[in-house]
C-alpha cells in the first residue's frame, strides 16, 4: 500500500513539473514569434509584389482595400497572454507593389 501511495505522489509531482516546462516553452515561443515577425518584415521593401510578401511572411491576418485602390495587409504576433506583441502593416499601391511598411 505504501508503495502505491509513493508511486502516485511521484507521478503527480512529475506531471506538475512537466506542465511548468511547457509554460516556459510557450512564453519563449511567443517572444521568438514576435522577433521572427520583425525579422521577416525587415526583408520586405518598397516595390515588392504581393506574391513576394506572401512568400516571405505568409498569409496576412487581415486585408483591407482602401481608397485609391491601395490595400493594407496586417500581420500580428501574440505573447503568452494572448496580447498583441508585434504588428506589421504592409501597404500596397494600386499596382500591387509595396509602397509602405509600418512596424508597431
Amino acid at each position: 500500500m505504501r508503495i502505491h501511495r509513493t508511486f502516485a505522489l511521484f507521478a503527480v509531482t512529475a506531471a506538475l513539473a512537466c506542465g511548468e516546462g511547457e509554460d516556459r516553452a510557450d512564453e519563449a515561443g511567443a517572444i521568438d514569434s514576435a522577433a521572427m515577425l520583425r525579422s521577416a518584415a525587415g526583408r520586405i521593401h518598397a516595390g515588392m509584389s504581393q506574391d513576394e510578401v506572401r512568400n516571405t511572411l505568409g498569409e496576412p491576418r487581415t486585408r483591407v482595400t482602401m481608397n485609391g485602390g491601395f490595400e493594407r495587409w496586417t500581420y500580428y504576433s501574440y505573447d503568452a497572454q494572448g496580447q498583441t506583441a508585434a504588428r506589421t502593416l504592409i501597404i500596397f499601391g494600386n499596382d500591387g507593389k509595396v509602397v509602405e511598411i509600418n512596424e508597431l
